[in-house]
């Protein structure tokens, strides 16, 4: 066994993983502890990778040679691309995965790594916070390293709930760190709580799905992983049906038994995953909420309830589940429940994911204050990369917001934190016209490959793909259509790949997926260069004056969440909205077309 670690990571999950994968691709000695090997790579809540916007984030870690991508492909059960009615832009690639197959795909990735795995607690950090020398394992006693990357997930003095049942456990079959909370918080770090949940599972046979609302996956050759060929495998449906009145009454006949709306959960849960009883209150004249009946896996014996997550005493969810159309017969193999667990506060966290209390303790995924597999994942890969190169006193990686999701995701967090579990949204991010799916490749390729977090396969795969795209673009700045470049003749609405081929009929033997991607830097480029004007320009807007408005709740060119949280907050200048968690780029654009408004009226 090694005696000093370059990097250390705690925690087996999305972020740890990742962080795990990048650190031991720069060349590093890399060891995980785990309190659970076996349980490495598991999918605590719904059997999915992907989204709007978060299949993006998925896509730049493939760009960074990261390994959720080609799990995700290999063990796809399900696709949709989400957001169609909208552009190409802003389009979300989301796959059902088998959840127990992609487990242990990512262990595969791990033990093919040369990464070392030990199965302990860790109970705490070593030697003097401003430089820590390694962590304290509950078995292993002291594991030395050089840098440590925090991805503890919910298990941070995690507590479990349902109904009057509470317990210790990051979730159902695991332990709680508490003793890694109590050396943190004793170490002077911030720590706040959050809450999340997860719905019951239920016995497939159980459920009459002739009864149901049929979603078939679309057929697709679309893969996360750039330059992968779609593996052939079987399909599975999902399904959905809906709540009714009978489940809202249900769920109020025993609201008095929720450990949320009686105070025992203190945490803050995630505005847009609520739990069912959350949505009975908060919505009490909406007896109809969509769910969504995933298969846990091919042909396994599960069923997931995606949008009826509740922390309701068990005799609740039964009577609850057996009131959806279809599920009048249903067998619950796992009841839903909430957890709470301690994050730190933002004030901790440097951009580069560094504990400001420290020189080389890193923190990644929902201890930062995020929520989901996708959020997590990217942010273990930045941590564990620059756990690396402070091991070898290297410049650390930054992501810019302006060229990655996951860049503004970590530049919203450490900036102004959040209030409530951190999800990402496409209007986050001020240059969502250029922070595509489809281009991730070519947008990412220079930052790993300048950090050294690619290996050589994936470099060469990205230099060519960056390459064709080379080529492309001088064939279309070469040719003309209507007096006019090429390049400038796509840009007009309507206009195909096959359109493009029969002009240019050297392109039609051309990598069609880069083609694609390169005619949609065509066709947003306008829009893209003026948001990089309008970025600029906001930044000298700061001291725009806010206290002549009178009620934000009228102000229909911001979303909800910005009129609750500025009425509350009722910051007096721009730069104060700027500053506030849930404040997001499209907000403060609508402010100054609301204030624009008014003035000239």
């Amino acid at each position: 066994m090694i005696d000093t670690w370059d990097v250390i990571v705690v925690g087996g999950g999305h972020a740890g993983i990742e962080a795990a994968l990048a650190a031991r691709r720069t060349g590093c000695t890399v060891v995980l502890i785990s309190a659970k090997a076996n349980r490495i790579g598991e999918m605590s809540c719904n059997p999915a990778i992907g989204g709007i916007a978060k299949g993006t984030i998925v896509r730049e870690i493939d760009a960074l040679d990261g390994s959720m991508a080609r799990s995700a492909d290999a063990t796809s059960l399900h696709f949709r691309m989400l957001n169609r009615r909208k552009g190409p832009a802003v389009w979300g690639p989301r796959v059902q995965s088998d959840a127990a197959e992609y487990a242990r795909a990512q262990q595969l990735y791990i033990e093919n790594s040369g990464i070392a795995v030990v199965e302990d607690e860790v109970t705490g950090l070593s030697g003097d916070t401003e430089r820590v020398s390694g962590v304290k394992c509950r078995r292993s006693g002291r594991v030395k390293g050089k840098t440590v990357v925090l991805a503890a997930g919910t298990f941070l003095r995690g507590r479990l709930f349902r109904g009057d049942e509470r317990w210790k456990g990051g979730r159902i079959g695991d332990i709680s760190a508490d003793a890694l909370e109590r050396d943190l918080v004793k170490r002077m770090f911030h720590v706040e709580r959050f809450k999340t949940g997860t719905p019951a599972r239920i016995v497939r046979s159980s459920v009459n799905t002739a009864e149901l609302e049929v979603q078939r996956s679309e057929d697709t050759d679309f893969t996360f992983s750039f330059g992968k060929g779609l593996q052939e495998r079987d399909q599975e449906v999902c399904y959905i049906t809906h709540t009714d009145i009978n489940t809202m009454n249900i769920a109020r006949d025993y609201l008095h038994l929720s450990p949320l709306m009686e105070g025992r959960i203190e945490g803050t849960g995630p505005r847009y995953c609520p739990s069912y009883e959350d949505k009975v209150v908060k919505f009490p004249d909406r007896q109809r909420h969509r769910i969504y009946v995933e298969p846990m896996g091919y042909k396994s014996r599960d069923f997931y309830l995606n949008g009826l997550s509740t922390s309701l005493p068990r005799e609740a969810q039964i009577k609850m589940v057996r009131s959806l159309r279809g599920f009048e017969g249903a067998e619950i193999t796992d009841y839903g429940y909430a957890v709470e667990y301690s994050y730190f506060h933002f004030s901790e966290i440097a951009d580069t994911l560094r504990l400001r209390k420290t020189e080389n303790v890193f923190a990644a995924g929902q201890i930062c204050g995020t929520s989901g597999y996708e959020e997590a994942a990217g942010l273990g890969l930045v941590a564990g990369a620059n756990a690396a190169r402070t091991s070898k006193n290297q410049e650390p990686l930054k992501l810019s917001r302006m060229n990655s999701y996951i860049g503004v995701m970590i530049d919203d967090i450490v900036s102004k934190g959040a209030d409530e579990p951190y999800r990402m949204f496409s209007s986050r991010a001020e240059n969502r016209l250029h922070l595509r799916q489809d281009n991730a490749d070519r947008r990412l390729y220079l930052s790993g490959k300048r950090f050294g977090i690619l290996s050589e396969e994936k470099r060469d795969l990205l230099s060519a793909n960056l390459k064709e795209a080379e080529l492309i673009w001088s064939v279309l700045e070469s040719k003309t259509a209507g007096g006019m470049r090429l390049s400038k003749w796509c840009r007009r609405p309507g206009v195909t790949v096959e359109a493009v081929g029969a002009l240019a009929e050297s392109l039609v033997e051309r990598d069609q997926k880069v083609l694609l991607s390169v005619l949609l830097d065509e066709k947003y480029r306008g829009y893209i260069e003026r948001n990089l004007r309008r970025h600029e320009s906001n930044r000298n807007l700061g001291s725009i004056n806010l206290r002549e408005i009178g009620s934000y709740m009228e102000i229909d060119e911001i979303c909800w969440e910005a009129r609750e949280v500025l009425e509350r907050e009722r910051p007096e200048t721009l730069a104060g909205a700027e500053r506030i968690p849930g404040i997001r780029p499209t907000d403060l654009h609508g402010l100054l077309i609301y204030l624009g408004r008014q003035r000239s009226t």
